[in-house]
């Protein structure tokens, strides 16, 4: 049903995603942000080529992002995408007000995609979900 309903965008040049058709989209400089009007689920993405040097592994960029804001996060252990080629980290926070943060980072040798789901807790945490679908689709198109 889901890829029925789907669509592909590449909110960049270089990666692209398969969406539900009536999604909500802004991008608003590096960051894309896809939504449904009415719904508390939200998704934003950006990404980095890397032109030179080492990459960053999607780990320690993670810890980067963990160690900016301190709070209880809590690691996911299962991927978010199925690619053997992309390396991933995702790591979870509940903030003062109720909502779940999903942080992920998606890392090919040439390419960072940052991920970020917000909402509340039983919806993120439904494997189901239009976001964490979407990130099963997420795909580098630069090489």
């Amino acid at each position: 049903m889901y890829a029925k309903e789907a669509k592909r965008i590449r909110p960049s040049k270089s990666y692209e995603i398969s969406l539900p058709r009536c999604v909500q989209e802004e991008y608003d400089g590096r960051v894309s942000s896809f939504w449904f009007a009415g719904e508390p689920l939200l998704l934003q993405l950006s990404s980095y080529i890397r032109e030179d040097g080492p990459q960053v592994t999607a780990r320690n960029r993670l810890q980067e992002r963990i160690a900016k804001t301190p709070g209880n996060w809590t690691y996911w252990k299962r991927p978010l995408n199925e690619n053997p080629q992309v390396d991933q980290a995702t790591a979870e926070l509940l903030d003062e007000h109720g909502v779940l943060w999903v942080h992920s980072y998606f890392v090919w040798s040439h390419l960072a995609v940052y991920a970020t789901i917000s909402g509340p807790p039983d919806v993120i945490r439904n494997p189901d979900n239009w976001a964490i679908k979407g990130l099963h689709s997420l795909e580098p198109i630069v090489q």
